[in-house]
């Protein structure tokens, strides 16, 4: 197999798995604030410059430094996708909480729906699941 222009034989890349999504941020109390109460994440440890958020099997880094080195140019390409038992009643559950959707629910592939909202930061969050 080729990568970068380089022929690698006989090994085995490793099998990776992800653990933590790290998102910068330019508040930690308002984001702390929207991933632990509008959005229901446990929060592990203490808050702090970097604080954890379980999210089922990954946990969301909220990570200040990361957002002050980002100087504004927290969001746009990366997305975290939450699996939703029913999109709607999430996004209704959620939109009454305060969650600023961009996107309300609708069919991505047949039977397979989403709904776009935003954290304080821009960085795009989305419902994914059955209807």
């Amino acid at each position: 197999m080729r990568a970068g222009g380089k022929l690698h034989t006989g090994l085995m890349p490793p099998k990776l798995q992800v653990s933590m999504i790290s998102l910068g941020v330019s508040n930690s109390a308002r984001s702390i604030e929207f991933y632990g109460d509008t959005l229901g994440l446990e929060m592990i440890g203490k808050p702090g410059e970097v604080t954890l958020f379980r999210a089922g099997g990954i946990m969301i880094v909220l990570n200040q430094p990361a957002g002050e080195a980002a100087r504004g140019k927290l969001a746009g390409s990366v997305e975290v996708i939450f699996p939703a038992e029913s999109v709607a009643a999430n996004y209704k559950a959620l939109a009454e909480r305060g969650c600023p959707f961009v996107a309300a629910p609708h069919e991505v592939t047949p039977g397979m729906w989403a709904a776009t909202f935003t954290d304080p930061d821009g960085h795009l969050l989305t419902l994914f699941g059955a209807q």
